[in-house]
């Protein structure tokens, strides 16, 4: 007699693959479509699939995927020169290699080759496509070194949006600015984090950003994290994390 499916072991393609620390959903997605994983056997392009965890088998790269009995969540102040991939097939360094761990980790959002700051990194690809979805607005500080004077009128126009060539301008908060002789230093929130979207913002305006560090993820500072160190969260971050991405209610 066979017995039925209970709702609890039944969960999405992508989810599936996301939760067992495959990548982000999106990278699931982009895996599932290109019919790079088969459940039961067979290519099953649609990551909208419900599945049951218990009975079904998924296989990607000759090995059956199991969904992690536990997960590790780990933040790195990321130092310049160095990618936010899982590898990198010209040899240069990854944020994998500062963090040495037997889960199969990677990034939670990016950060470009010259931007140094806080990144997480997990097995837990739900959280992680939680934090970086735009939808759910995560918020994230940066500082910003801008080469020459960035005039009052174009620091105005950023908090109202400024057109990246994106389907929707890129709106930033600026919490405050310096001046020197050479630079303008700012501290800015983004909630979404398009790609390059603080150096776009600032080329659509006509200067160069030359120096970026992300100081805040939600709520994760670096502040006390020498560059290319990390450390493990603790129990009660990863609760606050959850919390708050659960907090969407869009």
């Amino acid at each position: 007699m066979t017995m039925p499916e209970k709702s609890e072991d039944l969960i999405r393609f992508n989810r599936f693959l996301a939760k067992a620390g495959i990548g982000s959903r999106r990278i699931c997605d982009d895996l599932i479509q290109r019919g790079l994983i088969t459940l039961n056997g067979q290519i099953e392009m649609n990551p909208a699939t419900q599945i049951n965890i218990r009975t079904d088998q998924v296989i990607f790269q000759g090995k059956e995927i199991k969904l992690e009995s536990s997960h590790s969540y780990y933040l790195l102040n990321k130092p310049g020169q160095v990618i936010t991939t899982t590898s990198d097939p010209y040899g240069r360094a990854t944020i994998i290699d500062l963090v040495p761990s037997r889960e199969r980790l990677y990034p939670v959002g990016r950060l470009d080759y010259d931007t140094t700051g806080a990144i997480l990194l997990t097995n837990d690809g739900d959280l992680a496509y939680r934090l970086t979805h735009p939808k759910f607005q995560i918020q994230k500080i940066y500082s910003v070194r801008v080469l020459g004077q960035v005039s009052q009128s174009d620091l105005d126009q950023i908090p109202l949006g400024i057109n990246i060539e994106a389907k929707t301008p890129a709106i930033a908060e600026i919490l405050n600015v310096t001046f020197t002789d050479r630079y303008t230093e700012l501290r800015m929130v983004l909630r979404e984090g398009r790609k390059r979207e603080i150096k776009r913002i600032f080329m659509a305006l006509g200067h160069k950003v030359v120096r970026l560090h992300r100081e805040q993820f939600a709520f994760l500072r670096v502040d006390d994290l020498p560059t290319g160190k990390f450390r493990e969260l603790s129990s009660e971050e990863v609760k606050n994390l959850k919390e708050l991405a659960d907090g969407y209610q869009g």
